[in-house]
């Protein structure tokens, strides 16, 4: 039979396996009766062929082992997760990463608890809760598992975990007894990290009571609603005001006949500041107003206003100035006289009737 060599290099996912098979012949008779010299392989080939397994192997070291993911370590022993806030509205970063940016782990999940199931949900790009809102950053670092989270609800809320994957299995060669026994992998060592996330929602400043406020026409009024944290932003929210006709709550537009170019909210600038500015008010724009505001736990908050628009009082008639001084003036030249003559009788001017009807001073 003949003996031969058969040597194949096969690469897979950028490592190198070195599979040499090599055909025994049936029998030593019929090896020693074969005569064919063994093919020559050029030195150099067997060099390329030596220093592409240590390339293969120095790689996948470093890919496989060498992302611990940093705190990771520290973590396991401490049995703590990192505590995160955010705010609704905003957007989070979950930080993980490897110590080396370029390093390329076998594989990472990110999943999140869900404690009806007591279980870890995997979070996906194609989702309906993550769809649009969820960023990863390994396509420019690939050692950069970090979770970007952006409009955040209050259901994002809770435990997430970032873990390092791979194959880890065991090979063992050359069996004895003594290798008999229970063996366990703990993919623990290979790198995780818990993140507590806690979203804050908006939550409005409210006794519970009505807040009675008035105006008069032509002037302005606000009404002022705001989140207890100025950086909490709402899912959504909206001014209403009572139809007394239908009893029932109409959405305050800006578009609208009635408030077009009347109405002014401060949201664009503070988030948390729901308050409503409005301007040139007449008498129709009383009545009773709400400043509602949506939230994903699906309990709405409110704030009543009750807003009273009257007629300014009316002022005074106008009186020109000149003929006030010439008033004022007529006065005080009267009072100087008056007390002149009440002091000295002397000076006082009589007058006397005489018989011809002339009269003279006394």
């Amino acid at each position: 039979m003949t003996v031969w060599y058969d040597t194949i290099a096969v690469f897979e996912d950028a490592d190198m396996v070195l599979r040499t098979v090599i055909m025994k012949p049936d029998s030593e008779d019929s090896a020693a009766q074969n005569t064919e010299p063994l093919p020559f392989v050029p030195f150099a080939l067997v060099t390329v062929i030596f220093l592409h397994i240590i390339v293969a192997v120095v790689y996948h070291t470093k890919r496989t082992k060498g992302c611990t993911l940093e705190n990771s370590a520290q973590q396991l022993q401490d049995n703590k997760a990192l505590d995160i806030t955010a705010h609704t509205g905003g957007s989070v970063l979950l930080p993980c990463y490897c110590p080396d940016l370029q390093t390329k782990p076998e594989g990472f999940t990110w999943k999140k608890e869900n404690t009806k199931k007591k279980d870890r949900d995997d979070i996906s790009i194609n989702s309906d809760q993550y769809r649009n809102r969820v960023q990863l950053f390994t396509d420019s670092s690939p050692g950069n598992l970090s979770l970007l989270i952006s409009h955040l609800t209050e259901e994002d809320g809770g435990v997430y975990q970032c873990a390092v994957t791979g194959n880890l299995s065991l090979l063992i060669s050359h069996l004895t007894e003594e290798d008999g026994g229970d063996y366990k992998c703990d993919a623990k060592k290979r790198g995780y990290r818990d993140i507590r996330l806690s979203v804050k929602a908006c939550s409005l400043e409210s006794s519970g009571i009505p807040l009675n406020i008035s105006a008069h026409t032509g002037g302005s009024v606000q009404l002022s609603c705001s989140c207890t944290d100025p950086h909490t932003k709402p899912m959504g929210f909206s001014w209403r005001k009572l139809n007394t006709t239908r009893n029932t709550w109409e959405e305050i537009s800006r578009e609208s006949d009635q408030y077009r170019n009347r109405v002014q909210l401060f949201n664009c600038d503070s988030p948390g500041n729901l308050s409503l500015l409005i301007s040139h008010l007449t008498e129709e724009d009383g009545g009773e107003y709400q400043c509602y505001i949506e939230r994903s736990t699906h309990n709405p908050e409110h704030i009543v206003f009750i807003l009273s628009v009257t007629d300014p009082p009316q002022s005074l008639p106008f009186v020109p100035f000149a003929l006030v001084t010439v008033i004022f003036l007529h006065i005080v030249v009267a009072v100087v006289y008056h007390t002149k003559t009440t002091k000295d009788p002397a000076t006082a001017v009589r007058y006397s009737s005489d018989g011809d009807g002339v009269a003279s001073l006394g």
